[in-house]
């Protein structure tokens, strides 16, 4: 009984921040993964100081991302996805793996742009047109990639486009994140819904009903839906279960050893100049906008080794 009541603790700890569950429907020829990841958006925006438009298109791949790392078979297997458009905003890049971790950055994090005649931030604007690469790194292997062309810029859709062209999987994506007035992460999440090979026809019009009813995830959200919640909506009458339920976490693996040896990529040359004008070198991070700095005599050790 004491152990029963632990693991409900910590069940029920894990569930009230943000974290991802995954599970399969119509004995196994659907599986779906979905999200709420507030503060993984957010500490994305503190760290990048993003306009609203720019935390909605980050947050959105980033838990695009999230969601394609959870996939994965192999714990050192990474998801690396780059959008790359003509608008303001000029490119987005974020990397995840299969633990839960994501980082990210945007090219321009600072781009407003006047809201849509809904209301809503233009995300698609702000993109524009071009191109997302999926970069998947495995393990003793040469990275894979694929790319295809933007469809919205609106990120969600060109997800659900990238499965279905590239992977030639049919997917469902909703990916939303909602900035309050004072430009901080209201909320976030989103969902992955996948039929797999041998699937029956039936579930398509079955989805595609379901989904006719869900207006946005993060009105879902704002509902008090939980992940488990959404996924029980949209997979209403298709025998639903989950089956894993993890954190996730805005996390980025730069520190000073890793700071030390790209400065020592430099080379000797370079190395000496700095140390000859006195210089401490400065390395800057962009996923997770901090700056390292390594002294004078740190250098002179990188150059002896």
């Amino acid at each position: 009984m004491e152990d029963t009541t632990l693991i409900d603790f910590e069940d029920a700890k894990l569930r009230a921040r943000d974290h991802m569950v995954r599970g399969t429907a119509a004995d196994g020829m659907i599986r779906a993964f979905a999200l709420t990841a507030r503060q993984v958006v957010q500490t994305a925006h503190e760290n990048h100081r993003t306009s609203p438009l720019v935390t909605a298109a980050l947050g959105r791949l980033m838990m695009g991302a999230l969601m394609m790392g959870a996939m994965f078979k192999e714990p050192d297997e990474l998801i690396t996805l780059m959008v790359e458009g003509d608008g303001p905003v000029g490119g987005l890049t974020v990397t995840a793996n299969c633990e839960g971790q994501v980082k990210g950055f945007a090219n321009n994090p600072n781009v407003w742009l006047p809201l849509k005649p809904n209301g809503k931030l233009d995300v698609g604007a702000g993109v524009g047109a071009g191109t997302l690469t999926a970069i998947r790194d495995l393990p003793h292997t040469e990275p894979y990639s694929s790319q295809v062309e933007l469809v919205s810029g609106e990120i969600g859709d060109d997800l659900t486009h990238y499965f279905t062209v590239s992977d030639q999987v049919p997917s469902s994506v909703g990916v939303g994140v909602l900035v309050g007035r004072t430009q901080d992460v209201a909320q976030a999440g989103g969902f992955i819904i996948q039929l797999m090979p041998g699937y029956d026809d039936y579930l398509v019009d079955e989805l595609e009903a379901n989904l006719a009813g869900i207006t946005s995830v993060t009105g879902m959200l704002e509902e008090g839906l939980s992940p488990n919640d959404m996924l029980q909506r949209i997979l209403a009458g298709l025998d639903y279960h989950e089956t894993e339920c993890m954190p996730v976490e805005f996390y980025c693996g730069c520190n000073e050893e890793r700071a030390s040896r790209a400065t020592a990529a430099l080379g000797p040359m370079i190395l000496q100049e700095m140390i000859d004008e006195g210089e401490t070198a400065e390395v800057y991070c962009h996923f997770c906008g901090k700056y390292h700095y390594i002294p004078v005599d740190q250098l002179k050790e990188l150059l002896e080794q």
